[in-house]
């Protein structure tokens, strides 16, 4: 009996541990609640909640639910369960996209292989639906883009024509449009002003028209033509001016940001900018059409470009229209330069074509306008595949497309090469002519140095001796003579200017001793001179020094 009793009580041991073991399914459960309890949720907590969760929502984007991460911010799904390198979680985190955070230190590697571990197997979180429905929930809570209101906005309607008010006073309009001023002045319990007399007409009409004043002449035609359409051919006249577009251009030029320079860190010079501003000015006086007038200042490259396109240069010219503007040229990221300026150019277009500030939506949904930051970006990556800089080095440059055909450019190649083939001919003939000059010169240089030297001892000996004579200033008055060896009048001595005398000249003994040399030098007049002789010789040789036959001095030299 004992020994039945204990075999019972082993088997129900025995069914009672198996019993409580879990199974493998709940095993992996506990286990991933236990991986997201100790490694996920204390970092969402510590490195994410501060800006995404309940008390700060940055981004539209919360991170304490797993339905948040799904449904995700502006930028969309945060979270792809199973799928890490689809989810902008990962991406951000790791740094590998556009999108960096945390914004101030990055997680550590091992904290980033644990988000990854932990989206690789499914994204769990405790008490949460099946991911199948919390992906309806997200496209079932996003609805509309716009909501009714938003689209029924008065300034994004359809213009219509308004309907016409009815006035008590039935004479004082001219037009529709007098209406609707007529039928406020009424409302408001006023009354029209006087009709203004006809100069004070002419002057308003000049001034809002062209911007200067009337001149007398125009003045007085203008009180003398009593025809029923006297102003209108007064606006006529001003419309047609080159002064109505110089006028009227102002306005659109404020509009499109137009300066000279590009305003911002190194402000450089827009050298052909006026080239766009006298596009404006010509298209207000030409009466362009209004779409065509913007299609040429977006697309004009591209319109240019078309089979038989005409006024091509114009078409090329509008677009400057994106190049002019406020640009930081100085920016060391360059990625960061070329977002910026796509950013201002979008920004300018937004404003000047919808009245709406695109900026806004770089960073996020406009919280104002209906642009979604998606849209944005859909439009920057038009403009940044717009060629508008030449580079984005410090400091970078625009490009600028010549207005030239291919013709004028062909045959300005041609001039440039015939210039170089000129340019090289003068330089060859100019260093010929610098070379033999050079060599002649070189030739003398001997007798240079030799009457530098003589005037220079001279100068020195007549400085140092002073005025002799009744003339004080005899020798100031008077310039050392040099005459050369080779110059004598009479004598028997020969000549050499090659050889030993190249260059010099010098003179030699014929054979016959003693050699003679006789020359005439003319004096200015009566006084004291001073004689030098100077030679060169292998060895010395006495000198006699004769004037006018009578010998002054045995031992010259």
């Amino acid at each position: 009996m004992k020994q039945q009793l204990l075999l019972f009580w082993g088997l129900s041991l025995i069914v009672s541990l198996t019993a409580l073991r879990p199974v493998p399914a709940a095993e992996a459960e506990l286990k991933k609640a236990e991986f997201f309890e100790k490694r996920i949720r204390p970092l969402l907590i510590s490195r994410c909640y501060d800006c995404h969760s309940e008390g700060s929502v940055e981004s539209g984007l919360r991170v304490d639910s797993l339905a948040e991460l799904i449904r995700g911010g502006e930028r969309g799904p945060a979270l792809v369960p199973g799928k890490p390198k689809e989810s902008l979680l990962i991406s951000a985190v790791q740094h590998s996209g556009q999108l960096h955070m945390p914004l101030k230190d990055k997680l550590s590697q091992k904290e980033i292989s644990d988000l990854i571990e932990w989206v690789q197997a499914g994204a769990y979180w405790p008490d949460a639906k099946p991911v199948s429905e919390l992906r309806k929930e997200a496209e079932a809570s996003s609805g509309p883009l716009f909501t009714k209101a938003e689209k029924e906005f008065w300034a994004f309607q359809t213009p219509r024509a308004p309907q016409i008010p009815e006035t008590q006073n039935k004479k004082w309009s001219q037009q529709p449009l007098d209406q609707f001023v007529l039928a406020r002045l009424e409302e408001a319990g006023g009354e029209p002003a006087t009709r203004a007399d006809w100069q004070t007409l002419i002057r308003r009409a000049t001034y809002d028209l062209i911007g200067l004043p009337p001149t007398l002449e125009e003045v007085e035609a203008f009180l003398a033509d009593r025809s029923p359409d006297a102003f209108a051919k007064v606006i006529d006249r001003l419309l047609a001016s080159p002064r109505y577009g110089e006028r009227w251009g102002r306005h659109w030029l404020d509009v499109a940001r137009y300066a000279d320079s590009n305003g911002l860190d190194e402000n450089l010079s827009y050298a052909n900018a006026f080239r766009y501003r006298d596009y404006v000015i010509a298209a207000f006086n030409q009466d362009k059409p209004f779409d065509q007038f913007v299609q040429e200042q977006l697309a004009g490259d591209i319109l240019a470009d078309q089979p038989g396109a005409n006024q091509r240069l114009e078409k090329i010219t509008a677009t400057g229209f994106l190049s002019i503007g406020a640009k930081m040229l100085a920016e060391d990221d360059e990625a960061k330069m070329q977002m910026d300026i796509v950013d201002e150019q979008l920004d300018t277009v937004g404003r000047t074509f919808m009245g709406l500030t695109l900026g806004c939506a770089r960073c996020h949904t406009h919280k104002f306008d209906p642009i979604p930051i998606e849209d944005y970006y859909s439009l920057a990556g038009i403009f940044k595949s717009t060629k508008t800089m030449e580079n984005f080095k410090v400091v970078a440059r625009w490009q600028e497309r010549t207005l030239a055909t291919k013709d004028q450019i062909q045959g300005l190649d041609r001039q440039k090469q015939q210039i170089a083939k000129l340019d090289t001919e003068i330089e060859s003939l100019v260093k010929l002519g610098d070379e033999q000059f050079l060599n002649e010169e070189r030739k003398r240089a001997s007798a240079y140095l030799l009457a530098a030297s003589i005037k220079n001892h001279t100068d020195q000996m007549l400085k140092a001796t002073g005025p002799i004579g009744a003339d004080p200033g005899a020798y100031q008055r008077q310039s050392a003579q040099v005459v050369e060896a080779e110059d004598f009048q009479t004598g028997n001595v020969k000549k050499a200017s090659t050889g030993y005398g190249e260059g010099i000249g010098v003179i030699y003994n014929n054979g016959t001793l003693p050699n003679i040399a006789e020359y005439e030098i003319e004096v200015p007049e009566a006084g004291r001179y001073q004689f030098e002789i100077r030679y060169a010789a292998a060895q010395a040789r006495p000198v006699e020094l004769s004037i006018n036959g009578e010998l002054v001095k045995k031992d010259a030299a």
